[in-house]
C-alpha cells in the first residue's frame, strides 16, 4: 500500500471512529418502532424487532425537507452573503496571491506535503458520499442498539448536509469563475461563469463530516477537535496549491452552513416522535409533538 496509502487509511479509520463512536448527543428524532403498534381491540399488538426500510424512508423525506427549509431562509442566506463578502475581499485584491506566494516559497515543505496528501483523500465525494450513505442505512438498521444509533444519526447528518449543501456550492462555483494559481492570467479574480474553481469542493467534502461529528458531540475538547480536523481539507488544498485561500475557506464555510441547517433540524425535531398506526379504517404513521 505504501507509507502514503498507510496514513490515508489509519486517517479514514480514526475519523469514522471519532465521528461515530466518540460523540454522546442524544439522538433528537426518533422512531418508535420499538412500541407496540395500535390494533384493533381484542387483537394482540405487534412489536417489530426492528427498524423498516419504511420507516426510515419516511424520516430521511420529512428530515430533508426541513433540512431545505433551514437552509434557504434569511439567516443563512444572510450569512452565506457575509462569506462571499469576505471572500471577495481576498479573490480581488492582491491577498489572495499574496498568501499563495508566501505559503508555496516560505511555508510548504516535504512534511507538509505528505501530510496534506492524507487529508486531500476526504475531499473526495465520489468515495465518501457514498459511504456516508451507506453508514446512515446500516446504523438506522441497526438503531435498537446504542452504537447503531449514533453511527446511523452520524451518517444521516453527513449525507443530509451534503445534499444540502452540494447544489448552491456547485453553482457558486461556476457562478464566482475563480481560477486555480497559475491556471490563468486572471488568477483568482472573479469572473461569472467564466471558470468553475471559485470554491473548493474538495474543502466542502471533507468538512462536513467532522462539523456533523462536532455538532453531536458534547464534550467542549472533543468539539475543538472535530472543528480543527475540519479546516485540514482546505488546508491540504492551499498546500498543494490547487486552490488560493479564499476559495478554500468558501469551501469549508458553506460545509459549515449546510451542516448547521441539518442541526437545526435535529433540534426542530427534539420533541417529535413517529410512530406507526394501525385502525379497521386505515394504516398509516403518526406524529406525536411532546412539549
Amino acid at each position: 500500500m505504501g507509507s502514503a496509502g498507510t496514513v490515508r487509511m489509519a486517517t479514514v479509520v480514526l475519523c469514522l471512529l471519532v465521528g461515530s463512536s466518540a460523540c454522546s448527543r442524544q439522538r433528537s428524532f426518533v422512531r418508535r418502532d420499538d412500541q407496540p403498534l395500535a390494533s384493533i381491540p381484542g387483537e394482540s399488538p405487534v412489536v417489530p424487532e426492528t427498524a423498516s426500510l419504511a420507516s426510515m424512508g419516511q424520516e430521511a423525506k420529512c428530515k430533508i425537507w426541513t433540512d431545505c427549509e433551514n437552509f434557504y431562509r434569511w439567516d443563512i442566506a444572510r450569512d452565506l452573503l457575509l462569506g462571499v463578502g469576505a471572500a471577495s475581499l481576498l479573490a480581488n485584491t492582491s491577498m489572495d496571491q499574496d498568501f499563495r506566494d508566501w505559503y508555496q516559497d516560505d511555508v510548504k515543505s516535504p512534511d507538509t506535503d505528505h501530510f496534506a496528501d492524507a487529508w486531500k483523500t476526504f475531499g473526495e465525494g465520489q468515495i465518501f458520499i457514498p459511504a456516508f450513505a451507506g453508514l446512515a442505512l446500516v446504523g438506522g438498521l441497526c438503531d435498537h442498539t446504542a452504537c447503531g444509533g449514533v453511527v446511523g444519526e452520524f451518517g444521516s447528518r453527513t449525507t443530509r448536509a451534503y445534499l444540502v449543501g452540494a447544489p448552491p456550492m456547485l453553482f457558486m462555483q461556476y457562478a464566482l469563475g475563480g481560477s486555480r494559481p497559475e491556471e490563468t492570467k486572471y488568477q483568482s479574480r472573479w469572473r461569472p461563469f467564466e471558470d468553475n474553481n471559485g470554491v473548493s469542493g474538495h474543502a466542502f467534502v471533507g468538512a462536513v463530516p467532522f462539523i456533523s461529528a462536532a455538532k453531536m458531540a458534547e464534550n467542549p475538547w472533543l468539539k475543538g477537535g472535530l472543528y480543527a480536523c475540519s479546516t485540514l481539507t482546505a488546508w491540504s488544498r492551499i498546500d498543494h496549491d490547487k486552490h488560493y485561500l479564499s476559495q478554500a475557506v468558501l469551501g469549508w464555510w458553506m460545509a459549515y452552513l449546510a451542516s448547521s441547517a441539518v442541526d437545526k433540524t435535529e433540534h426542530d425535531y427534539e420533541h417529535l416522535t413517529l410512530a406507526p398506526v394501525t385502525t379497521p379504517e386505515m394504516v398509516g404513521i403518526g406524529l406525536l409533538y411532546e412539549r
